[in-house]
């Protein structure tokens, strides 16, 4: 069922997202702290770009790393103003854009930050989807700036998997968080983008199902 309008215009409102926010902030710094999380270092000094699909970004806070802010890339959504309110909370800064579609002040924002020692951080599939394919997006996001993509995910023991588009997951509390890492990729200008990116879906389904099988859950299958 469709969302009513007043609806829609209410949730694009400031405030209401602000509101919206903070419990889901609070919600989620206790499930950091109730929950065991089995993660291992990571395999990489910063920078290079973070990859999770979409489903698996629940988490974010646990995936940052040194003392510089992630760069996350955010829809304009109203959820993806959403989730940069939560995120700030967190320390985590975002850049509001997509890296296609007419994205190019966004790329150029996410130079910038690369360029001055950040990490970034883009969801392959997002923000609609086909589920767990990558897009083109990230693929000329590291080709322009040379740093490595690095595959992540999360899993946990106990949690809500959404029947939507990507299986969107959320952890309970007083269980079990899996974050498992794939090894990075590079995306050279000669490189063929087919061929990296079907490495790059291989290398974050391997580790999703890693952290799903250690986590006890059923494995997703790509959309």
């Amino acid at each position: 069922m469709a969302t009513p309008a007043i609806v829609k215009r209410v949730l694009r409102t400031n405030t209401v997202q602000w509101i919206i926010s903070i419990p889901i902030a609070i919600y989620f710094h206790l499930v950091n702290r109730t929950n065991i999380v089995d993660k291992p270092p990571f395999p990489i000094p910063e920078p290079y770009i973070l990859a999770i699909w979409h489903g698996r970004l629940v988490m974010l806070p646990m995936f940052r790393n040194g003392k510089k802010p992630l760069i996350a890339l955010i829809s304009g959504h109203r959820d993806g103003q959403i989730i940069s309110k939560v995120a700030s909370l967190f320390g985590i800064q975002t850049v509001v854009g997509s890296t296609s579609k007419g994205g190019m002040r966004a790329v150029r924002e996410l130079m910038r930050f690369a360029r001055d020692g950040h990490s970034l951080f883009v969801t392959p599939d997002g923000p609609r989807g086909p589920r767990m394919h990558s897009s083109d997006g990230i693929l000329d996001l590291a080709r322009l700036t040379g740093l490595p993509i690095l595959p992540a995910t999360m899993s946990a023991g106990r949690g809500t998997t959404f029947n939507n588009w990507d299986r969107f997951l959320v952890p309970w509390f007083f269980s079990k968080v899996v974050i498992r890492w794939g090894e990075p990729i590079y995306m050279r200008a000669d490189d063929d983008k087919a061929k990296v990116a079907a490495r790059l879906d291989a290398a974050l389904i391997a580790v999703q199902n890693e952290a799903d099988t250690l986590a006890g859950r059923p494995l997703i299958e790509p959309g």
